[in-house]
């Protein structure tokens, strides 16, 4: 007779919810060399517990599909942990007070950097000026990033590095801020205008990164992330991953977005879409088309509520997207381009359109990243090339105060996860962390409640269900990396990613689906456990992912 195969972990006494139609509910999973070897109810899976089999039980703790989060700044977020200070302050002296802290750490002269500074939840509710930095330092030149990562403000001394004076022209897809009434700069820096700063900032390391990425990997893997999609990874910043993968540091499974940099070095090499394994994988090509909603630079067709002609600003013009696109797609990589306003929106889909016209390719599956303000005949547009839309989920609940620029109008077709489902295009859970935060129930309870944190609805059309936000969440962000026949849903053959949650997001209110605690995330049967009471076990299948045992 035939050996039994044994699984080495059997998960029982657990409402499983698979995302799997065939069987959307189970009782008991078994796992075997990280994949799903079996799915069932309990007695189902006894057969499979062998001498050396652990089995967890769960209590009837919710367990689901690891979540995918579509579009995040994955290792770029770690480095700026490390090297910036943290702006995330209510008012312009506490952000003050951070950079002082941080500056008194660096040697004289020396750059001085923060990140997700958010004008909207200041009480000044307004940007960053050279005077405000030059209050902390004028010794040290200063950067500060805003949330969207789209907008900066430096001092005086890092305008005079970067040779910005009132005479300089904004630059092609970018713009520099100006006192209206004197013409003087304010040291406020739009979009692209950064490509004359970013050559002068301090060289990140090699073991930065590592520290990043260490770093970044806890984080994310807590909030019950099994699986990133890095939305702008740097040819440094791939050598990072692959020393972190090696080193068993790389607790994620990352799909890289490759920088627009490097597609000439990647195409030249023979690489395309996909190349890797189910660890790290080589992704689409990213490029920037237009600026971002937290900032109110997202290029519009109509001008932001307030203002009589500002529609934002445009990044890459109609030509250099085609042509770019066109390349990009005739060396089979995935295309993939920050579209948030209708008009870039229109913009990238004709490029889309021409490319699949000229070049036939099956399934490229090219995406739009944010993909955020659409209309009927866009949404036609995007289900006809097939393409994948990636749109803010955490973006209601956390940004509700920059809503008012866009809208009651607008907001009904924003965001738009209804829509999407409606016309059978595929959208996935996405959060661009820094820009929203990255909590993955965060995001599933802004796409069903479109309720913010003070309890103002906002486009209440576009509200879905909690399973169809987990579908999202889940097997879509695998299809959007070509990956939903390895991972996204508990079946037998997939991968075994899962997180453990203490209560079924479909039976709680769902305002409260954010609170749910996460007890354990787990990546290819191995896994961080956060709850130490959770299972009636022995927990030492459970092996700490970067340092994550607390």
């Amino acid at each position: 007779p035939m050996p039994t195969l044994y699984a080495d972990t059997v998960i029982r006494d657990a409402n499983v919810i698979t995302i799997d139609t065939s069987r959307p509910r189970a009782q008991a999973i078994a796992i075997r060399d990280g994949i799903f070897l079996a799915v069932g109810g309990n007695d189902d899976i006894s057969d499979l517990v062998g001498p050396d089999t652990e089995v967890l039980g769960m209590s009837g703790k919710t367990v689901l599909p690891g979540f995918i989060d579509a579009h995040i700044h994955v290792l770029s977020s770690g480095i700026r942990h490390v090297m910036a200070a943290d702006c995330d302050r209510r008012s312009v002296a506490q952000v003050q007070d951070a950079l002082r802290e941080w500056a008194a750490t660096m040697p004289h002269g020396q750059w001085v950097q923060g990140f997700k500074y958010d004008d909207t939840k200041t009480a000044e509710m307004r940007f960053l000026t050279r005077q405000d930095l030059d209050a902390v330092s004028t010794d040290h030149p200063i950067l500060v990033a805003h949330r969207a990562g789209h907008v900066f403000s430096l001092n005086s001394r890092a305008l005079e590095l970067a040779e910005f004076n009132r005479d300089t022209p904004d630059p092609h897809g970018g713009r520099l801020g100006r006192d209206p009434s004197t013409g003087e700069l304010t040291g406020v820096v739009f979009e692209r205008a950064m490509e004359r700063v970013n050559p002068l900032l301090p060289p990140v390391t090699p073991e930065v990164r590592r520290e990043g990425l260490r770093r970044i990997c806890g984080m994310l893997t807590r909030a019950g992330l099994t699986s990133v999609h890095d939305a702008r990874v740097s040819d440094d910043q791939l050598y990072t991953y692959q020393e972190g993968k090696d080193a068993g540091e790389l607790s994620l499974r990352v799909y890289m977005l490759m920088a627009h940099d490097v597609f000439p070095a990647l195409r030249d090499a023979g690489l395309k879409t996909g190349f890797g394994d189910d660890r790290l994988r080589m992704g689409g090509i990213k490029m920037v088309s237009d600026g971002a909603i937290a900032t109110r630079t997202a290029y519009l067709s109509e001008p932001y509520v307030g203002s009589e002609d500002d529609h934002g600003i445009l990044a890459m013009s109609p030509e250099e997207t085609e042509a770019n696109v066109l390349e990009i797609h005739q060396a089979g990589f995935q295309v993939a381009i920050h579209a948030n306003g209708d008009v870039v929106i229109d913009m990238v889909l004709s490029a889309y359109e021409k490319a699949l016209k000229l070049y036939p390719r099956e399934d490229p599956r090219h995406r739009i990243e944010h993909c955020t303000l659409v209309n009927p005949d866009l949404l036609s547009r995007i289900k006809a090339t097939g393409t994948v839309a990636t749109p803010f989920c955490t973006y209601v609940y956390y940004h509700g105060e920059k809503m008012r620029y866009y809208g009651e109008e607008r907001l009904q077709w924003m965001f738009a996860q209804r829509s999407f489902i409606d016309y059978g295009i595929v959208s996935t859970g996405a959060t661009d962390y820094p820009p929203g935060p990255y909590e993955p129930l965060m995001g599933i309870q802004s796409c069903v409640t479109r309720t913010d944190s003070e309890g103002n609805l906002w486009g209440p059309n576009q509200r879905i269900s909690v399973e169809e936000a987990l579908r999202i969440y889940t097997l879509n962000g695998a299809y959007a990396s070509f990956e939903e026949d390895r991972k996204g849903s508990i079946e037998p053959g997939k991968l075994a990613d899962l997180v453990v949650l203490a209560a079924d997001p479909t039976q709680v209110d769902p305002m409260t689906i954010k609170d749910i605690p996460i007890e354990a995330t787990i990546v290819g049967g191995e896994g961080a456990l956060f709850q130490l009471s959770l299972l009636r076990a022995r927990i030492n299948i459970f092996h700490a992912l970067s340092g994550n045992i607390s």
